[in-house]
């Protein structure tokens, strides 16, 4: 899970006092804390916050979080507000908030909903694969049991088209395309895919990598 104190926050509050307050536990979490409560999206379209926390008691706010949400599926959104408000659950149901928090709220209950928001904002574009293992599409890494399996150059190449195979097997032609590219010569052989699968499987769960015999290779399903 990404840690909050690498993530940049946007904190949105229409109430002067309550804005303050807030504002000294949030700045505890983050690396950094914008907060503001009129220029909300332009402060949004400039920074990309990982995270917004908005203070949801006026249709303003609302109409707010629309217009983001069209523009970031990704964004983790935190909703505050003084009172339980039905109607309010309704209009934002579809705008996947992570929390909705009625103050006051102690710094305990804060600290929970901001991991959660960490941990939603931290699964978006990763896939789940066999044995405890996940590969992040963004930034084209690994995790074995949420740690990094640090892969090269050639290897990470050779496993994202695994990924994006997966469920099929791989034949010796893509992956000689896929890996080596321009870079291809003819000393680039079928036992160079051999001998870079031999050192992946050396980093990756045994039984991760699976191949038959003149068909390819491919991720156990």
């Amino acid at each position: 899970m990404k840690k909050l104190e690498n993530l940049t926050m946007l904190y949105i509050d229409f109430d002067n006092d309550e804005r303050e307050k807030y504002l000294k536990i949030f700045k505890n979490y983050f690396k950094k804390v914008l907060v503001t409560c009129e220029d909300g999206f332009k402060i949004y379209s400039q920074e990309r916050p990982d995270i917004i926390i908005i203070e949801l008691e006026t249709p303003q706010s609302v109409k707010l979080v629309k217009k983001i949400r069209e523009k970031d599926e990704k964004i983790g959104l935190m909703a505050l507000t003084k009172n339980s408000n039905i109607e309010l659950l309704r209009e934002i149901v579809e705008l996947s908030f992570s929390s909705y928090l009625i103050k006051p709220v102690s710094d305990g209950q804060i600290e929970d909903e901001l991991k959660k928001v960490s941990k939603k904002i931290d699964s978006i574009g990763k896939i789940t694969l066999p044995l405890f293992c996940q590969w992040d599409i963004n930034s084209k890494t690994l995790f074995y049991k949420e740690r990094v399996l640090f892969l090269t150059k050639r290897e990470t190449k050779l496993f994202e088209l695994l990924v994006e195979r997966r469920g099929t097997f791989c034949t010796d032609a893509e992956i000689l395309f896929a890996v080596w590219g321009d870079e291809f010569d003819k000393s680039i052989t079928n036992s160079s895919i051999r001998t870079l699968i031999k050192n992946l499987r050396k980093k990756v769960p045994k039984g991760l990598i699976e191949n038959q015999y003149g068909v390819g290779y491919k991720i156990t399903a």
